[in-house]
């Protein structure tokens, strides 16, 4: 399993248009801490790479990143 599996996992079972995840509800799903750079550079949230395994988690079922705020929180919000 990879790691952002889980994440991938709720985001698709949620159900909700929309979703605002803390990054401490973020590490709850994936049983990690995330890592550094999650917290300092807005480009690890990116939906334009997907060779990267956690934009694939939320590209994959159909989600993209929104309204981050570094090291507080992230929102899902599903495409189309």
């Amino acid at each position: 399993m990879r790691v952002y599996d889980p994440l991938m996992k709720y985001l698709d079972e949620c159900g909700i248009q929309t979703v605002t995840l803390t990054y401490s509800e973020i590490e709850k799903i994936i049983g990690r801490e995330l890592p550094a750079t999650a917290y300092k550079k807005r480009e690890w949230w990116s939906n334009n790479d997907r060779t990267h395994s956690q934009s694939a988690a939320w590209s994959d079922v159909g989600y993209k990143t929104c309204g981050i705020i570094l090291g507080e929180s992230v929102t899902f919000e599903k495409k189309g």
